[in-house]
């Protein structure tokens, strides 16, 4: 089995990041940094996004195999709820691990949560890290 922690290199996602190195250290399983890019029509906009994600995925899964984690990342493009729940199930991971950024009641309902997403569509345990 195996970890995927949705990741955003914010400071929601930085918390879940140290918990879910933890996590994927405990109980002596991989651990994918998962994280998406935007799908947009602008090739330059795009490119630098994708360099610019990449470079924080790279960084924490550096501090994962740095603490001792057998760590992978993923990139994809898509909505950040969709990549996270498809790359779980690809991987089989038993566990997915996201951040939550507190948001009022009308952001949920203007632009949803991916977290409230993820908890929705998973198929296995989902820790949502405070």
């Amino acid at each position: 089995m195996s970890v995927v922690l949705g990741y955003d290199g914010k400071s929601h996602t930085e918390k879940a990041l140290r918990y879910a190195i933890k996590h994927a250290l405990a109980y002596g399983e991989p651990l994918y940094v998962v994280s998406s890019v935007a799908v947009t029509r602008d090739s330059v906009d795009r490119e630098s996004e994708i360099q610019n994600v990449k470079g924080y995925v790279e960084a924490a899964r550096q501090m994962a195999e740095d603490a001792g984690a057998d760590a992978k990342s993923l990139l994809e493009a898509g909505h950040p709820a969709d990549v996270i729940l498809a790359a779980a199930r690809r991987v089989g991971a038993d566990t997915i691990i996201v951040g939550r950024l507190d948001k009022t009641a009308l952001d949920r309902v203007m632009i949803g949560s991916v977290s409230e997403k993820v908890v929705r569509g998973a198929h296995c345990t989902v820790i949502v890290v405070q």
